[in-house]
């Protein structure tokens, strides 16, 4: 059911990537040409490296292509945790099983620490141009477990501190982001202490109104629309820019303020109407395939 809520609209992203590559990756070498000291050419960014061969099309149409750190990141879409996504699913069975059987704290500290040093590794021997192998990122998803299995009604306040701890931790031992490490580990705790407030009917008036609103639920519908889509008048933007004399002459902050509006506005109104008419049809269907195929049983 996930793939089916996943692929959908990444093939129609994929697809408009394809059939408009020669303006999707000129509107970036635009913007390239923009900022040469901050984006150099030659660098994993550089959109003139990206070529859609068969074996890429194919790679990515499997989602096999997150394991191969050339095909990492080779389509100019932000599409490389899409694969980490699958992979995490297919782990997922053999990794909630050996929690069950073994203790999640125990399972959540040794996989954890072990993909975290051998994650840091491969990327010492091999270069991923964006980690979207497992191994260099699953230490996120087992936080994500964790934080789950925290406010679990037969988790001790013991055993949720122990966990709560553990999933911060493990969020925490990143090297490759230098001074930002600290965001990380603050989301987590924020997750944590939302989540909390929810469990002892202690969330504030004003959050839970937030949490609810309309705003909230248009932008949640629409996020993995925005992720997929905004590349493209990201680009568009730089193709605008680049005939444009009067934009170009703006101050630099005028300019970024002009291209945020645009590529924000046209970036939500795309996911909305992708959700409304690919999204949600995907979704429906994949229910409906996997209770043909699968269908539960009561009493089991």
């Amino acid at each position: 059911r996930r793939l089916f809520r996943l692929a959908p609209a990444y093939y129609l992203s994929l697809a408009l990537a394809i059939v408009t590559s020669r303006f999707f990756l000129s509107g970036y070498q635009e913007l390239q040409r923009l900022n040469p000291a901050i984006w150099p050419a030659g660098g994993v960014y550089d959109p003139m490296r990206i070529e859609y061969t068969f074996t890429n099309v194919m790679l990515h149409l499997s989602f096999l292509f997150g394991l191969h750190p050339t095909y990492s990141f080779s389509t100019f879409l932000p599409d490389w945790s899409l694969s980490l996504e699958l992979q995490f699913y297919f782990a997922f069975p053999a990794l909630i099983l050996l929690m069950n059987r073994f203790g999640f704290f125990k399972i959540a500290t040794f996989i954890g620490l072990t993909t975290i040093m051998l994650g840091y590794c491969i990327v010492r021997w091999v270069h991923y141009y964006e980690p979207s192998l497992l191994f260099l990122k699953l230490q996120y998803f087992i936080a994500g477990i964790l934080i789950f299995r925290v406010l679990s009604a037969s988790t001790s306040g013991r055993k949720r501190f122990a966990l709560a701890v553990c999933a911060v931790l493990l969020v925490s031992l990143e090297f490759e982001y230098g001074n930002q490490i600290f965001v990380l580990p603050l989301l987590v705790f924020s997750m944590l202490f939302l989540e909390w407030l929810e469990a002892e009917n202690r969330t504030p008036v004003w959050i839970s109104s937030l949490i609810n609103s309309r705003v909230t639920k248009f932008a949640s519908n629409t996020a993995y629309g925005v992720y997929l889509f905004h590349g493209f008048f990201k680009s568009a933007s730089g193709l605008i820019l680049s005939k444009q004399p009067g934009l170009l002459a703006l101050p630099s902050y005028q300019r970024v303020l002009v291209m945020l509006l645009f590529v924000t506005t046209c970036a939500y109104l795309t996911s909305y109407i992708v959700y409304l008419w690919i999204e949600l049809p995907g979704i429906r269907l994949g229910k409906r395939l996997t209770q043909k195929v699968l269908p539960i049983r009561k009493g089991v």
